[in-house]
């Protein structure tokens, strides 16, 4: 999503600067203008490295103020924003200082006329700029390391109305995603660690739909959860306020029916303005004796007006699934994004 630049370390940069320094070459027959002329040259250029390295970085760098809640609160998790911006205005305090040094040297080599003044004064700018990229490595790592994380970002268009997919693992939530994505599938998935975020896309009347399959979440609190189900809260909470929970009262998904209205029960009491259609999956299989069905009304029967459609599917065979998506259609409009600010002071 974000074309990041390979980040060098500190001496890969003086080095390179230091290269493209030793590659001038002046051609004067007077002695002192040529050493006049060859010793602003190498200021300039040493200086014009560095400058134009450590500006191509700070640039590369998105406006954080400018990204979508979901981004922003994304790349925190990954990597706290407020660090980023440290260590990016460190640089680019280290880039004035730069420019302040070279424009005082080329200064005092033009102002004077003695050789061993100017070598002087061009070997204490390089010996200045070379301290103060050295004390930028912790930097230059740090977002190097930044970087990588950036490549796991996925890229979710915000513009579309958007519904989150969410429920314990192996209800059939990925199965739903795909099936119902059929008019022009447009299906990706992108890696979060050994897990995955799948966006589906659907068009109705030149609109286009948005469907996310959030990893399987456990019924934790937030702060107890991983990196990969704090990503899909994320997404329940910034991309959208509709959700259709998946509920899988066979017990094939591995989980008891009761953890699982627990999890809708708390993300419900977590993120007050969702809204949710409860979908009751594989509905062509027989339920095991002794599993309680009441609990799922129960929970329905709790959320109250927040429950906008109550549907019974199969995502193997169909069944309810044209259902589920005209529905969706009804309910989805284009929300305005939430503020950045909701998120960090939840």
């Amino acid at each position: 999503m974000f074309e990041i630049p390979t980040i060098l370390r500190s001496q890969e940069i003086l080095d390179k600067a230091n290269r493209r320094a030793q590659r001038v070459q002046i051609a004067d027959p007077d002695f002192r203008f040529r050493m006049q002329k060859l010793n602003r040259s190498k200021v300039e250029s040493f200086a014009g490295v560095v400058d134009s390295v450590l500006e191509r970085y700070i640039k590369a760098f998105p406006s954080f103020n400018r990204l979508p809640p979901f981004y922003m609160a994304l790349i925190d998790l990954l990597s706290p924003i407020d660090d980023i911006r440290r260590i990016l205005g460190r640089m680019e305090g280290v880039r004035k200082q730069v420019g302040i040094i070279r424009s005082k040297t080329v200064r005092q080599i033009d102002r004077t006329s003695k050789p061993d003044y100017m070598d002087l004064k061009r070997k204490e700018a390089f010996g200045r700029i070379s301290s103060m990229v050295r004390e930028l490595n912790g930097d230059l790592e740090r977002l190097a390391e930044v970087r990588e994380k950036f490549k796991q970002l996925p890229s979710i268009p915000t513009k579309h109305p958007t519904i989150v997919v969410a429920g314990y693992p192996s209800v059939g939530k990925s199965q739903i995603v795909r099936e119902i994505s059929t008019a022009d599938p447009k299906v990706a998935s992108y890696p979060f660690t050994t897990q995955e975020l799948t966006v589906g896309c659907f068009d109705v009347h030149r609109t286009r739909y948005q469907v996310v399959d959030t990893p399987g979440l456990l019924d934790r609190p937030f702060t107890e959860r991983n990196l990969v189900e704090k990503q899909a809260i994320l997404a329940l909470t910034l991309l959208t306020n509709k959700c259709v929970f998946i509920v899988d009262p066979t017990g094939h998904c591995g989980f008891p029916l009761e953890p699982q209205m627990d999890l809708l029960s708390s993300i419900a009491e977590a993120i007050p303005d969702m809204e949710f259609i409860v979908a009751v999956n594989k509905s062509d299989l027989k339920v095991p004796d002794g599993v309680e069905l009441g609990s799922i009304d129960l929970a329905v029967e709790k959320l109250g007006e927040r429950c906008i459609a109550f549907l019974k599917i199969s995502a193997s065979s169909r069944e309810g699934l044209e259902g589920l998506r005209e529905t969706m259609v009804s309910v989805l409009s284009v929300e305005e994004d939430r503020p950045w600010e909701d998120f960090r002071e939840a």
